[in-house]
């Protein structure tokens, strides 16, 4: 009989992590993303970073903008400017 409060205990901790975890969205400012081919690039590179769900990218003249929804459980602004940055287009938060 001792299992079902180990159950339960077990439940309430998993709901208590999946509560905390919230969806996050941010807009970055990713320079030198200028030809047709970047913004692609830009996408890709968002998309791998664990915790990414949705990427939207706005092409303009001297820069890009990316819109990142994410589980902010499994990523972070830190780890979506790397991963442009890592692509060859450093980026910052956009205010």
């Amino acid at each position: 009989m001792k299992i079902l409060p180990l159950a339960a205990l077990a439940a309430i901790l998993l709901s208590a992590n999946i509560a905390a975890a919230a969806e996050r969205t941010v807009v970055l400012n990713v320079a030198n993303a200028t030809c047709e081919l970047c913004g692609p690039i830009v996408k890709r590179a968002l998309s791998r970073v664990p915790g990414v769900l949705d990427v939207q990218i706005t092409e303009m003249d001297e820069a890009a903008i990316a819109k990142v929804r994410f589980d902010d459980s499994r990523a972070d602004a830190a780890a979506l400017i790397a991963a442009t940055t890592n692509a060859g287009y450093p980026s910052r938060v956009e205010r």
